[in-house]
Order: structure tokens, then C-alpha cells, then sequence
């Protein structure tokens, strides 16, 4: 019977992706407590090794409705000494030459015995045909710019999702087998991916790992692997999935199951559940195995692209081999007053969720494996954010102090998350460019006063404003920035502030509403508060409205009751409005803020 006829009769879908000359399968409703299979996976180097699979059972509908589980005992290689080990989920198993499945689940921690659960391939196959689109997700959702502790717990609940155990069997779950093969289902869990990590500084790589914990993960010190002759994968070869790679490297690696027509299906569990989604598949080399009473693992490491992972489902990944995904790529120089100029690449999945998350991971292990973390420090971020046609979002800020590392990566990712997020379209950047250059010193200086040329302002005059600075342990210095009156006399405040207090004062008073289309956020990016400005607004109290993030003041009543009652028009009423807007960039950060209250009188 060919693939196609039997995964119909198993009522798993469509299997069109099959070709005829794929490998047979067995079907789950012929296995029979008692039989003798054949596995196959690497334990070491590149070499396919069997071991043998005693089958104790099927437990029906444990995946879900009409989705079954094999139970079974392993045996061969180093398993008696191991147990089932973490990155051999995939691996594949064959009843009488037929392809029955995956090895995918194992006991929890410190089992007596190498017992995996078995997901059919039929289940594997079907779930990886879908061809509906990503959509976004607020389960990963941050404010940007984020802090490192926000990055961590959005990545943690990335993990924890897709590493529940069965848990309680549901109520139509059926056991073919002794008795006992009841009691052993609930406590199974996916096999742990063998999670890669490479060129992570010790601090930031502890919290990334303390985050992923949670998941079905477990980690171990990587170098770059050996690519192998051949650029396809085999049934039982390793297989990566790539977060980030090259220059930093991070990912996971499992088995093959089955490669039909350059298809290929891997694990028998999710990665991290992302249904669709676009992820580098690569080789993988296996050094060795680790054993461990409470759970072993292969020590292994990414290798050569050789293709797309496609679907991250419930039962199986699964992807295409070919051309590599489309990725972020993050191009960073670091510039430092004591080391040379260093020149990395990397490249970030393209993911709507995730995007934002593993670029912040890699610029903040970037600046943190070539910086010091405590003393004094000054970080200054340049750049660019490419979005392609949909724009670009120009990187210019700086930092100082403790938190300056964290603070920089927030800021040079923040374009990408609030992009990734939004709600008009589909936008994941294509690039992003950086400049950090970092001294040892505290480079900054704080607003000490303001004063105006004049004490009686007249409408419409350009009058000069003064704002002495005074840096830290260092000169004062006095700047001089032209400012216009309103059009209209009366009492008017002048704030001269960093960026952090005309943020707070914005959002308490000024009320600026939420972008109404792509182009407008995509403004709002590139009108971002930075640190290494001085900012000046003329702020008038009276009632006005904000729509679309414009300012309208001195409007008619009549004019604002039509905004009010116009619900396609995003227009919010406001207490106080800003009638002038002006900035000074500095080379340095700014701290402080001052307010001048003036009367504005008629010529």
C-alpha cells in the first residue's frame, strides 16, 4: 500500500508532500505489546546507529482526539547507561522495515529505565501540511524599549508552553497493553531539544538558560560543527533549528524522522509550538553523549543551512530542504577608547513574536562580552533599522551608568519590537545596523538653568532661550536654542528637559493617542525620546484635542463636537497642548529638567 493510502486509512489527513517511493508505515492499529523495532540515530560524529525498541503499548487519543502514543522500552548503544537522551527526539523507528514513528517523549527526571513515548509518523505528517499563515501573538508582547527582566520572562513563557507533560489521561484515552502502561503515559514529557549555545558571555548566557529551564531544553558548551560531505539529511541524522547564528550562535538539535521529496520531519513534539513559522534548518554534529541520572544529553552544534523549517506543531516540526529563511540581519561595530574596532554579524530568525527578543539577546551579549558591567561607563548607540520599503528607523541615543549595556540593546531593538507588534501590517526588519562605542568614564551633564532674552515675550517673536549645563565633575557650559512665541498672548510654560521627563510629562499631560497607520508609527520611531537631547516645549493650558497624534488647539466648540462624535477618527481631548517644539543634540547624555512660566503679550 503506498504512504499516501495508509495515512488516509489512519485518518491524518492529507499527505500529498509523500511520494510514492517514500518509506512504507505501520500503521498504529497493528501494533501489538510485545514487538521488536529497530531505531536509528547518531550518538556520536555523524555515524547512524540502530538500537532496539520494545514496544509495552499504545495509549490512544493521549495527544488529543484520534492522536495516539506508543509506549516502549529502549535498548543498545549506551541507553542501559543513559536512558532516553535529550536531542534524540526525532529518532526514528521501523516495525518489520515499515516506519512507525518518532521517539519523542521520555519519563521525567531520574527514570530507572530508558521508556520513550513514540508519536506515529501519520500524526507527524498531518500536522505539518497546514499552510495557514503566523499570526501575532500577545503572549510575548513587551513595552519597548524592554528591560533585560521583561526579555527573560517573555522568553520563559515561549519555553514553558511548549514543555507541558501529558499530565492526567483524558477521559477517552484508551490502552492497548498491560495495565500498567496507564500508569507510565502521564508522566511522560517531550525529550528535551539539545539546546546550542555558543559565544554567550557567562552572565547573559546563565539568564537565557535560567529562562529556558522551563522548557523541554537542556544546554551544554558548543563550537561550530563539522559540515558533512552531503548537503540533505537522513532518517536519523541530527537536525538544527537556528535562533540566532553566526558570529553568536543559538539554537536547538533533534532528529530526523523521515525525509520524503525534500521534506523533512523531525522531533515528534514541538520546538517552541510556533505553528507556522520560518526557522534556519541546518546540520547538526553530535560530539558525544553525557549521562546524567537525571537526564542525559548530546553535546552537539549547529552546522550548515540546508534549509527552512516551516511548522512548529504539537506532534512534529517539519520544513522544506533548499534555500535558507529570510532573517534579520544584525550587523554590529564595536568601538571602544580601550580595544580595538570589532566587526560582528549575526543572523536573528524572522519571526513577528520572537524577532525582537533573540536581537535584544544578541546585542546586549555583544556589548556585555566586551564591556564591563560595574563603574563608570558611557554607551552611544548609531545606526539604522531597515525595514525595506516600509521604511527606516534611524538609531541615535546614549547611555551612562549602571544599566547602560541593557539600556543600549533596549534602544537599538526597540524599532523592531514596536514594528512587530503593530497592528497595520506585516513588519519584520531586514536589517540592523549599530555603531556602539563605549568609554570608561561618566559622559554626561545636567540641565542647572534656563532663562529667556527677554521677560516679556511678545506673539510670533523668536526670542533666544539660555540653558547653562554644568557635565559631570566637569566645566559648565551655556547653549543657545531659538524658540517662537504663540500666535496668541497669554500665559504659556517653557520645559526645557531630557527625554526620560518629557516622556512622563507627554504621557501624563499632552496625551499624544495612538498611531493611526504604519506611516505614522514609523514617524513616531524615528520621534522617539533620546537621552542625548535637550528638548524644549512651549506648553499651553486650554482645551484641545489630539487626533492622530497632532495637536489642535483653540478649536470651537462646534469644531470639537464633530471630532467627539466622528468614531472613525482617532481624536482625544486634552487639558494642555504644545503649541512649539524644538531639540538640541548633544554628544553626551542629558539629564534634569527646568520650567519657565511666561505671559505672552500682543505686540
Amino acid at each position: 500500500m503506498s504512504l499516501s493510502a495508509v495515512v488516509a486509512a489512519l485518518c491524518v489527513g492529507s499527505v500529498s508532500a509523500f511520494a510514492p517511493q517514500a518509506p512504507p508505515v505501520f500503521a498504529v492499529r497493528d501494533v501489538r505489546a510485545g514487538m521488536v523495532g529497530t531505531g536509528r540515530t547518531v550518538f556520536a560524529g555523524d555515524t547512524i546507529e540502530d538500537f532496539q525498541v520494545h514496544i509495552l503499548g499504545v495509549v490512544a487519543n493521549v495527544l488529543g482526539p484520534g492522536r495516539d502514543l506508543v509506549l516502549a522500552r529502549l535498548e543498545g548503544g549506551p541507553l542501559a547507561q543513559t536512558g532516553v537522551i535529550q536531542g534524540m527526539s526525532g529518532s526514528p523507528v521501523y516495525i518489520d522495515g515499515k516506519l512507525l514513528g518518532a521517539v519523542s517523549y521520555a519519563l521525567g527526571s531520574f527514570p530507572k529505565e530508558p521508556i520513550a513515548g513514540i508519536t506515529p509518523i501519520g500524526d507527524m505528517v498531518s500536522a505539518t501540511t497546514s499552510n495557514a499563515p503566523r499570526g501575532t501573538t500577545g503572549d510575548f508582547s513587551l513595552e519597548w524599549p524592554a528591560t533585560p527582566a521583561g526579555v527573560m520572562a517573555a522568553i520563559a513563557r515561549v519555553a514553558e508552553r511548549a514543555a507541558a507533560p501529558l499530565g492526567q489521561l483524558a477521559p477517552t484515552a484508551r490502552v492497548q497493553g498491560a495495565a500498567s502502561v496507564a500508569d507510565l503515559a502521564p508522566m511522560l514529557r517531550p525529550i528535551g531539544a539539545a539546546m546550542v549555545m555558543s559565544g554567550f558571555d557567562p552572565a547573559v548566557g546563565r539568564d537565557v538558560r535560567g529562562a529556558l529551564d522551563a522548557g523541554p531544553f537542556d544546554q551544554a558548551p558548543t563550537s561550530a560543527a563539522a559540515p558533512r560531505a552531503s548537503t540533505t539529511l537522513r532518517p536519523g541524522d541530527p537536525v538544527g533549528m537556528a535562533l540566532i547564528r553566526g558570529d553568536l550562535e543559538m539554537g536547538a538539535t533533534g532528529t530526523v524522522t523521515s525525509v520524503d521529496n525534500g521534506r523533512v520531519y523531525a522531533f515528534g513534539h514541538p520546538f517552541l509550538n510556533l505553528g507556522p513559522t520560518t526557522l534556519a534548518m541546518t546540520q547538526a554534529r553530535v560530539y558525544t553523549v553525557v549521562p546524567s541520572l537525571d537526564s542525559s544529553l548530546k553535546i552537539a552544534a549547529l552546522g550548515p543551512v540546508v534549509g527552512t523549517m516551516t511548522q512548529d506543531r504539537a506532534t512534529a516540526v517539519g520544513g522544506v530542504l533548499g534555500p535558507g529563511p529570510a532573517e534579520l540581519t544584525v550587523n554590529l561595530t564595536l568601538v571602544s577608547d580601550h580595544a580595538p574596532e570589532r566587526r560582528l554579524q549575526m543572523k536573528v530568525l524572522h519571526d513577528q513574536s520572537l524577532t525582537p527578543l533573540f536581537a535584544y539577546v544578541g546585542l546586549l551579549n555583544a556589548i556585555t562580552a566586551y564591556e564591563r558591567q560595574s563603574g563608570a561607563m558611557t554607551i552611544q548607540t548609531s545606526g539604522t533599522a531597515s525595514f525595506g520599503a516600509d521604511g527606516t528607523v534611524t538609531i541615535d541615543d546614549a547611555y551612562s551608568g549602571d544599566g547602560a549595556a541593557a539600556a543600549a540593546a533596549a534602544g537599538a531593538s526597540a524599532a523592531i519590537g514596536m514594528a512587530a507588534s503593530n497592528e497595520f501590517k506585516p513588519a519584520l526588519a531586514q536589517s540592523l545596523d549599530v555603531t556602539v562605542r563605549t568609554s570608561e568614564r561618566i559622559e554626561a551633564t545636567t540641565i542647572e538653568r534656563a532663562w529667556l532674552d527677554t521677560t516679556r515675550p511678545t506673539i510670533g517673536a523668536t526670542c533666544t532661550l539660555q540653558v547653562l549645563l554644568r557635565d559631570y565633575r566637569g566645566a559648565t557650559e551655556t547653549i543657545a536654542i531659538p524658540v517662537t512665541m504663540p500666535s496668541q498672548p497669554g500665559p504659556v510654560t517653557l520645559l526645557v528637559s531630557d527625554g526620560q521627563t518629557l516622556q512622563t510629562v507627554e504621557d501624563r499631560d499632552l496625551r499624544p493617542g495612538r498611531a493611526g497607520s504604519w506611516a505614522e508609527l514609523l514617524n513616531r520611531m524615528n520621534a522617539l525620546r533620546h537621552n542625548n537631547r535637550v528638548y524644549v516645549r512651549l506648553i499651553t493650558s486650554g482645551p484641545g484635542i489630539v487626533v492622530a497624534g497632532t495637536p489642535l488647539t483653540g478649536l470651537p466648540s462646534s469644531v470639537r463636537t464633530v471630532f467627539d462624535e466622528d468614531k472613525t477618527v482617532s481624536a482625544t481631548p486634552v487639558a494642555k497642548t504644545v503649541t512649539g517644539s524644538w531639540e538640541q543634540r548633544l554628544s553626551r547624555v542629558v539629564r534634569g529638567s527646568r520650567e519657565l512660566t511666561l505671559t505672552v503679550v500682543a505686540r
